[in-house]
C-alpha cells in the first residue's frame, strides 16, 4: 500500500473533485439543476485513480489486468456510494436520523472498494484481512461523510464571501463545494489509511 501522506493527498483531491462535480450537477437541489453525468463521472474517475494509487503495491505495478480491476472496483464503489446516499436522501428523508442513513450509504462504497481491492492486490488473499480493511474503510468514510456534509454546506458560502467577487459567484461556489467535500476526503483517508497501516500484511 502507498505511504500514508501521499494516499491521503490522493483521496483529499478525489473528494475535492467529487464535491465540485456534484455541485455543478446540482444534485443537492430539488429538482436537480444540472446534468447527472457530471456528478457520476466527476466522482467515479477520481475515486478510481485514488483507489488504484492507494492499493496498488509496487510488486504489482506492472500488472495491467489488476490495475484495471482496481480502477473498475473504485469507480463502481463510488457509484454504489452515490446511489446508496441518494436513496437514503430521497426515500428516508422523513425518517429520524436521515442524515445518518445517508452517510452510512456513502460509507458502503468505501467498504466494498477496500474489500475487493485488498483481495485483488494481496499476494496471498486472506478473507479475514479483507474484512478488517473493509470495516476500517467504512469507518473512515463514515467519519469523512459527516465532515463532507458540513463542508458542503459551509464551503460554498465561504467561497462566495471570500473569492466570489474575484472569480465570479458560480466558480466560487463550485470551488467552495469542492473544498468542503475535500475536507471530508482528508478526514476519511486520514482515518482509513492510518488504521490500514496498522493491519499486518
Amino acid at each position: 500500500m502507498r505511504s500514508r501522506p501521499s494516499a491521503v493527498v490522493a483521496w483529499t483531491l478525489a473528494w475535492w473533485l467529487t464535491g465540485a462535480a456534484m455541485y455543478v450537477s446540482g444534485v443537492f437541489n430539488s429538482p436537480r439543476t444540472g446534468p447527472l453525468w457530471v456528478a457520476l463521472a466527476g466522482g467515479a474517475i477520481p475515486w478510481a485513480i485514488a483507489g488504484n494509487y492507494t492499493f496498488r503495491s509496487a510488486s504489482q505495478s506492472s500488472s495491467r489486468g489488476r490495475r484495471a480491476a482496481v480502477l473498475a472496483t473504485w469507480a463502481l464503489a463510488y457509484l454504489a456510494s452515490f446511489g446508496a446516499a441518494a436513496f437514503a436522501a430521497t426515500a428516508l428523508d422523513m425518517v429520524i436520523g436521515g442524515f445518518l442513513y445517508m452517510v452510512i450509504g456513502w460509507s458502503l462504497g468505501g467498504s466494498a472498494g477496500a474489500f475487493v481491492s485488498t483481495w485483488l492486490t494481496a499476494k496471498n488473499p486472506r478473507f479475514k484481512r479483507a474484512i478488517i480493511l473493509a470495516a476500517i474503510w467504512m469507518l473512515g468514510f463514515f467519519v469523512g461523510g459527516f465532515v463532507a456534509l458540513f463542508g458542503l454546506y459551509v464551503g460554498p458560502e465561504l467561497g462566495k464571501i471570500t473569492i466570489g467577487s474575484l472569480i465570479g459567484m458560480s466558480a466560487a461556489l463550485t470551488l467552495g463545494a469542492g473544498f468542503g467535500c475535500g475536507l471530508g476526503g482528508l478526514a476519511a483517508s486520514a482515518v482509513a489509511v492510518g488504521l490500514t497501516r496498522l493491519v499486518k500484511e
